[in-house]
């Protein structure tokens, strides 16, 4: 698990807590730092601040975003600023919380807990083959990988996915949840990418599939 903040007691106070729960964690105080540990080993969970000198939580999520060996790591953001922008910005770039400081320990451990949890479906998915509720017999090897893919998607994903599912145009979904058009399509492109499908036609037709 890999932990990045700038505040040296509240980084080292999260470890140690973290530790004491038989986690295996990595520190840094930036994102710059952050990449250079990931390029040594790659976390279960990212747990980052926003406000951070150097290269700040934002920048390091859209990168870890747009990388392959990166895009599937559950990304926490833990930071003081409640600003909506500030939280819309995070989700829509693809974090899976968003914690406000000040917080409890609890908290942090309920949202580690979700996401690990997430990550262990995704492993019985594949471990059953793609044993789903329907049979897998209705789907192509790339629709069944795009199945076993789904819990690697975000929650802002999630609900893009679901909305394209309804028979919904990008510029319907933009003004349903008040965001623009471009960013709509950065989540048809990023969905593509991490459910392995070749554009978005290939998606319509998968997800129709899946909510037939």
């Amino acid at each position: 698990m890999l932990i990045i903040e700038d505040e040296t007691i509240l980084r080292e106070n999260i470890v140690d807590f973290l530790e004491l729960k038989n986690f295996k964690t990595y520190q840094a105080k930036n994102g710059l730092d952050a990449l250079e540990i990931l390029h040594k080993d790659v976390p279960d969970i990212i747990i980052s601040d926003i406000a951070m000198p150097v290269f700040n939580g934002i920048q390091l999520l859209k990168i870890i975003r747009k990388n392959d060996k990166y895009n599937h790591i559950p990304f926490i953001f833990l930071t003081a600023k409640a600003e909506k922008d500030d939280l819309r910005d995070g989700m829509l770039n693809g974090a899976d919380d968003y914690i406000i400081k000040p917080f409890t320990f609890d908290v942090l451990y309920n949202s580690i807990n979700t996401r690990i949890n997430r990550l262990k479906q995704l492993q019985e998915f594949k471990q059953n083959d793609f044993s789903l509720s329907k049979s897998v017999t209705l789907y192509s090897e790339k629709e069944q990988t795009a199945l076993s893919l789904l819990p690697t998607l975000s929650r802002s994903e999630n609900t893009i996915l679901k909305k394209i599912g309804q028979g919904m145009t990008s510029l319907e979904i933009a003004n349903e949840l008040n965001i623009s058009g471009r960013t709509v399509d950065n989540h048809r492109y990023n969905i593509c990418k991490k459910l392995k499908l070749s554009g978005t036609n290939s998606l319509i037709k998968f997800i129709l599939k899946v909510e037939s």
